[in-house]
């Protein structure tokens, strides 16, 4: 019995690149640095988060006291060692809601909806066979892998 096609693919090869778009898609809302993204996640989401490449770089940092004690700083707010890593405090934006904050900042939460979109997009363009069950084993995948340290 052969294996089933969509537009000529066979499924298992569409269902493993709907999974790692779903990975990347979860890696860009919920942790990546692109200026923009981080710019909109800080407002939309907020809490101590790592400094970047660039922050590190074009600020002045201090000797900071030892974990898990914060410190004021002139540009960056309150920064802390966690873990060894130096984070900073933002502050969310008073009209973004807490659902929406820790929809955001979960990979579990986000790469639900980014599989849904992904599920959606592919349903419509290419057709799928049994899409509910898609979504559900690419969310899968794609949060798995999402999660992962080395990912």
């Amino acid at each position: 019995m052969a294996l089933p096609n969509v537009m000529g693919m066979p499924v298992w090869l569409l269902l493993l690149m709907m999974s790692l778009a779903t990975y990347r898609g979860t890696k860009l809302v919920v942790e990546d640095t692109f200026p923009p993204v981080l710019w909109l996640r800080d407002r939309l989401v907020g809490g101590w988060r790592p400094l970047t490449e660039q922050e590190l770089d074009s600020h002045t940092l201090l000797d900071l006291p030892s974990d898990d004690v914060a410190a004021p700083h002139p540009t960056l707010g309150s920064v802390m060692r966690i873990d060894g890593q130096i984070n900073r405090y933002v502050p969310r934006s008073r009209w973004s809601p807490y659902w929406l904050a820790e929809l955001l900042s979960c990979p579990w939460c986000a790469s639900g909806w980014i599989a849904a979109g992904v599920t959606a997009g592919t349903w419509a363009t290419a057709g799928l066979p049994v899409p509910v069950l898609v979504w559900g084993a690419v969310w899968a995948a794609g949060a798995l892998i999402a999660a992962q340290e080395w990912a």
